[in-house]
Order: structure tokens, then sequence, then C-alpha cells
């Protein structure tokens, strides 16, 4: 049975058409990216980035869920491919929308709905700010499935709420609502789900009428006293990800997903 690929939508609102809203929308694996789907999601936003007529890019899941992470049913595959594969699948696929979000000069606006785990969690925090609502689902959850963070989050992440929380939320992969993503700094603000569209609403109105020039300054300025490069944390999570996903760990941890059931890891 073929297994339903992600569809990437972009749309300009009617009543702003300086806005431009990239909706993820893969239903059947609560909006999960293949890497195919991660580098078309990842073109149109440089695309954006290059074009004069859009001032703010507004990213979204369809219907109840942000991004559940990778699909695995498309993806799950590449464990057993070798390092290249591991590689080609990160750098060509997931890390150019990544990268491209990071990158973006203009501002960027992530609203969370549901679930927002896995690279759905890297991705979002790669975006300049989150909204959320208070029952979204947040999750570092690689090491779940024996896996690493590989979306930017081991740059990212600290940055937003520490060492040592990062270390945490890392370690164990668990789940959170968004009054937690809140407190802890990972989303700038958490309302309920009845309240989400009218905040975004807002939000990215005032975001479309602010000063280009001066966003853009103050995006460059914030990340570069931030020091060291997003790019350099991608190549070790890359890297990272090659050691873990030849892991028999992984494979056990990807198995335990489908059926349902504990991981038992092995080290090995």
């Amino acid at each position: 049975m073929s297994v339903p690929q992600p569809q990437i939508r972009a749309e300009i609102p009617d009543h702003d058409p300086r806005q431009l809203h990239l909706v993820i929308d893969n239903p059947t694996a609560r909006n999960g990216l293949t890497a195919e789907s991660a580098a078309e999601l990842g073109g149109l936003i440089a695309k954006a980035s290059e074009d004069p007529s859009v001032r703010v890019i507004v990213l979204r899941g369809a219907g109840d869920h942000f991004c559940s992470g990778a699909d695995l049913r498309s993806s799950g595959g590449f464990l057993k491919d070798g390092p290249d594969s591991v590689r080609k699948r990160l750098k060509d696929g997931f890390h150019i929308a990544s990268r491209a979000l990071f990158a973006c000069p203009k501002p960027t606006l992530a609203v969370i709905r549901g679930a927002c785990v896995g690279f759905g969690f890297d991705f979002a925090i790669s975006a300049d700010l989150r909204l959320a609502a208070e029952d979204a689902t947040f999750g570092q959850v690689f090491t779940k499935i024996g896996l690493v963070p590989d979306g930017g989050s081991s740059y990212s992440l600290p940055r937003l709420v520490g060492m040592g929380k990062a270390m945490e939320l890392m370690m164990f992969g668990e789940r959170f609502d968004g009054r937690e993503a809140a407190r802890l700094g990972l989303v700038n603000r958490a309302v309920p789900g009845a309240e989400l569209d009218a905040l975004a609403t807002d939000w990215a109105a005032r975001l479309a009428d602010g000063p280009p020039v001066a966003y853009r300054t103050a995006k460059a300025n914030l990340h570069a006293a931030a020091g060291g490069t997003f790019d350099d944390a991608l190549v070790r999570e890359q890297e990272g990800q090659v050691v873990c996903a030849l892991s028999k760990d992984a494979l056990i941890g990807v198995q335990a997903f489908f059926l349902k059931s504990k991981p038992k890891f092995e080290g090995k």
C-alpha cells in the first residue's frame, strides 16, 4: 500500500498579500514530513526570502497538528541504507528546511496546534516567534527511538531554555503541553485553542506592518551575538545522526514505534 505524500501549501491571505502562509498537510501522519517535502518547504522559504512582496512568513500545520517530525512510514528505511543515505536525507532534505527558516531575513512566525515533536519541534524553534495552543504537545522525542535531534536544536534549544533544561528535554524526550512550553520560553505565548487564530492573525499583521530593514538587521545582530553558527550545529547533528541511525538501538526504536511497544535498547 502506498503511503500518502505530504503536501506543502503556499497561501496568501486575501486580507493581506504581504503575508505568506506555508502549510504542512499530511493528515494521516499528523503532518509528518519526508526528506522531499522538507526540501520543498525549504525551497519555498528561500524563495520568499528573496521576494520583496513578502513581509512575513507564517508556518502552520493543516488541521489539528503542526508537525509530528519525520514521517517514518516513508523514511524509516534510511536506517538500513548506510551512512551516505543518512547524510543525504538530512543534508538534501530536512536541513534545507531548517537552514532556510533560520537564515530567512524576514520575520517568521510558527503557529502551533497539536503535535510539535521531533523534527517538527526543531523546525518550530528555528522560527523567530512561536504561538501555541495551550493543549499543543511538544517533545524532543528522538531518543525514544534511539536517535539524536537533527534539525538544529543543539544550537537553538539551549539558547532558549539553558543548557541544563536542554539536556533534560533531549535526554528524556518527555512530552509537555503549550503552557509548559510558554513557561520554559520555547513559545512566546500559549493561549486556549479557540483564541490561537485571532492572536496569530494579529501578530502576523503587526509583523507585516513593521520595518523590514530594521527587522532584518535586528535578526542578524541577534544571531551574531549568540556566537557559533547554526550551520556548524547542523553538520555536527548530521554526523551524530549517522552514528545513531546505523545503531541497532535505532532499529529497535523504530520497530517499537510501529508496534506501539516500549523499546528495549541494547547500547549497540
